[in-house]
């Protein structure tokens, strides 16, 4: 999932924007939603959503049928944080992050195992395209007609 924080343009449209928001969730479980508190922004929701596009409807919907202004933040996925003393930390915000740890610190990122089905003359720029965004080719398989 990707996340972003929504906040209200106006402070004061928060419940507005809660309205709103549990309007559209209705017809589109798929979004998480949480409030959360910017120092920043103010109060809003941290929404999470199936990707980008997902990201993108969903805001549109809030402008265009509910007639909300949103300030969005930049979407980001969760890490973990894996420290030398064996202790996880799940992060979905940068802040939240510890600024000064004790320990050594491993970071994994989420990944997605795929298989890519696709006509023979597309295979080289595919695996190309894959190899330029830190894909690895685990296995290639002709499929037999």
């Amino acid at each position: 999932m990707v996340f972003s924080g929504v906040y209200p343009a106006d402070g004061s449209d928060f419940e507005a924007l809660n309205s709103a928001i549990e309007r559209l969730i209705c017809n589109d479980a798929s979004v998480s939603v949480t409030k959360e508190s910017s120092t920043a922004l103010g109060l809003g929701f941290r929404c999470g959503f199936l990707g980008l596009l997902h990201m993108d409807v969903f805001h549109q919907r809030l402008e265009q049928e509910h007639g909300a202004h949103v300030i969005s933040t930049v979407p980001t996925v969760p890490y973990t944080f894996e420290f030398s003393d064996g202790s996880k930390l799940q992060v979905q915000n940068p802040a939240a992050l510890p600024s000064n740890p004790k320990n050594k610190i491993t970071c994994w990122e989420p990944t997605v195992l795929a298989t890519i089905i696709i006509p023979s003359e597309y295979v080289g720029p595919v695996i190309t395209l894959c190899s330029n965004h830190r894909g690895k080719q685990l296995k290639y398989t002709f499929i037999d007609r």
